[in-house]
Order: structure tokens, then C-alpha cells, then sequence
């Protein structure tokens, strides 16, 4: 037999055998839920003791180099934050600009004629082709694939 192949007995006390069984039984019911192969005996002990030696390994690592780790890490999510922070009250800003113009042009029946029903404005909307809209795609989808290829290229939008 290869080293990988040996044969382990051991003796469990009762309480820790209904425990594997209780665990073999919750897995059972997952992996039949999505369609997976469940976990053997072989396999939860395989996993208890790959989760006992890393635990192992962590009370062996040097508390000042755990610290240095956690505080990149968080200075890290901290940034990544931040920038969405940033990103989210820019799309609000521009919401609400568009909402005010909204209401503006909306408002203003000497700048925007309002239709004579629902059903023509119903029209407008589905049918009619806008010089503006056009204009307006075009210029966003060269400005959309300039960002696209800046972040590509690693670099900052904004």
C-alpha cells in the first residue's frame, strides 16, 4: 500500500459517532438537495483534522504579524470603500440632476409640448425616433469604451 493508502482503526465514544452520523445525514440531505456526491466517514475526518491543524498552525503565528496582515487588510476594504462610496454619490448626484431636468422639460409646456392624449404620448415614446436619444447613445458608448479601456489598462476614471 502507498503511504496515502493506510489503514487507521480507532475506537469513538458513543457521543462522537451520533455526531458523524447526524453530520452524514445533514450532508446527505444538502447533497441530494443540489445534486452532489455527499461527504463518506473518511471524508468529515479527512476535514477535522485538516481544520485542527490549521488551527494549530494560527496559535503558533506571531500576534504582531496577524495584526500587520488585519490592518492591510482592512486599510484595503477601507479604500475599496471608499471609492464605491464615492462612485454611489456620483450615480445619486447624476439621478437626481436627471430627475430635475426630468421635471423641468416635463413642466414646461413652451419648452416640450405636451401630447393631446396618453395614447399619442404612448406613441411618441414606442415610435418616434429622437435625433437627441441617438446622439446621446453615441456619445455615451464612445465615453463608456474609454473608461472600459482605462480600467483595462489599470488605470483611474475618474
Amino acid at each position: 500500500m502507498a503511504n496515502s493508502e493506510k489503514v487507521l482503526g480507532f475506537r469513538f465514544d458513543e457521543d462522537v459517532l451520533q455526531k458523524l452520523d447526524y453530520l452524514m445525514r445533514e450532508n446527505a440531505k444538502e447533497a441530494s438537495r443540489l445534486g452532489v456526491k455527499a461527504k463518506t466517514r473518511k471524508d468529515f475526518f479527512e476535514d477535522g483534522i485538516r481544520e485542527l491543524y490549521m488551527k494549530e498552525m494560527k496559535k503558533g503565528q506571531d500576534a504582531d504579524v496577524v495584526d500587520r496582515i488585519s490592518e492591510f487588510v482592512n486599510e484595503e476594504v477601507e479604500s475599496s470603500i471608499i471609492n464605491l462610496q464615492k462612485k454611489i454619490d456620483e450615480i445619486l448626484f447624476l439621478t437626481i440632476k436627471n430627475d430635475y431636468g426630468n421635471r423641468v422639460l416635463y413642466r414646461s409646456p413652451s419648452i416640450l409640448p405636451p401630447p393631446k392624449s396618453v395614447e399619442q404620448a404612448i406613441r411618441i415614446i414606442v415610435n418616434e425616433e429622437s435625433g437627441w436619444d441617438k446622439a446621446l447613445e453615441s456619445y455615451l458608448r464612445k465615453e463608456w469604451k474609454k473608461m472600459d479601456d482605462q480600467i483595462s489598462e489599470g488605470g483611474d476614471v475618474f
